[in-house]
């Protein structure tokens, strides 16, 4: 929710509280948890795989202007078995320096679109998003119809793409929840799904020479072709997804509050921001009652001067050590 918008609801209480003071609360409790931050990220880049993404977000100038360059949310997620983690960075830009310095040290597998931002990194092992290339297939079978859709030989990429996301679907619905998920995933994937995966690798290049240079066509081979090489990985171990989805949903989670709120005054604010929309939306990702979580994190760390990673695990949004009472009912 919008400050002003806070400020009118609170007036309507008649409690005078000021979109200012509102503000300053929002940086300092943010100042407060930074801690927390920390540690989720350091637990972060010690996991195997790591989702990321990224979106613009409008922040106001210091002379009260909305800056005239993109400034962006970078998200990162690590979704386990043990610990669910999304961690949200504010940055001026959407340069490769911005996930670079923020995965330095990690060296699992790093999840992405085909956004050039984060060739860069070092010491991580790419893996792309089957969602992203689907997609460069959907918008254009939506463009057509009757015999121009029968025809077309778009067509044949995009039901490449349903068939490994039937099986993916197939995957979930029977084997989700067992012990030996994982196993079973990469199993049926190597039986089922690597045929499927060459004979689209073997369409694209078949069809890259004959499609009309810059067409819709064209565009969706060459962005396919790209980045199809990286997917393979995706057969190498059951743990891994089909898709970026991890950090998409990551991203919507910002989306519809920047859809409210618009902008932030400052780039304060939106550091802020990233930090507490790290904590809540960790805490709901592990069944934590977030107003609950936040008011016992507030108290223990009000309690004690102590600040060091190995003290505030305890204290992690997974910990097994936290209360029951904590953990949401729905």
């Amino acid at each position: 929710m919008p400050l002003a918008r806070m400020e009118t609801y609170f007036q309507m209480m008649d409690v005078r509280l000021s979109k200012q003071a509102l503000s300053n609360w929002i940086v300092n409790s943010a100042s407060e948890l930074e801690c927390v931050y920390n540690c989720m990220k350091q637990n972060l880049l010690k996991s195997s795989y790591v989702h990321a993404d990224e979106t613009p977000v409008r922040v106001i100038d210091s002379k009260g202007r909305e800056s005239r360059s993109k400034h962006y949310m970078w998200v990162y997620v690590s979704d386990t078995e043990d610990s669910s983690i999304i961690l949200y960075d504010y940055q001026k830009t959407r340069s490769s320096s911005c996930p670079t310095k923020f995965l330095e040290g990690f060296s699992g597998y790093l999840q992405t679109d085909g956004y050039s931002g984060y060739n860069k990194i070092e010491n991580v092992k790419r893996l792309y998003c089957l969602a992203h290339i689907r997609r460069k297939f959907f918008d254009i079978v939506t463009e057509l119809h009757g015999e121009a859709l029968k025809h077309s030989r778009v067509i044949i990429g995009f039901d490449y793409c349903e068939q490994l996301y039937s099986i993916e679907k197939d995957l979930r619905e029977q084997y989700n929840g067992s012990d030996d998920y994982y196993d079973d995933r990469h199993r049926i994937r190597l039986k089922k799904s690597l045929s499927i995966f060459n004979k689209f690798q073997k369409y694209v290049e078949t069809e890259i020479p004959d499609a009309l240079p810059a067409s819709a066509l064209d565009k969706a081979l060459s962005y396919t072709q790209k980045l199809l090489p990286n997917m393979k990985a995706f057969f190498t171990d059951g743990s891994l997804e089909i898709d970026n989805n991890a950090a998409e949903r990551a991203v919507k989670l910002f989306v519809i509050g920047r859809k409210n709120w618009l902008f932030s005054n400052t780039p304060k604010g939106a550091r802020s921001s990233a930090i507490l929309y790290s904590i809540v939306e960790t805490a709901k990702a592990n069944g934590l009652a977030v107003e609950k979580y936040l008011i016992y994190l507030f108290d223990v760390l009000s309690k004690t001067e102590n600040r060091d990673l190995e003290f505030l695990e305890e204290y992690m949004p997974w910990s097994a050590d936290l209360p029951d009472y904590l953990y949401s009912k729905t």
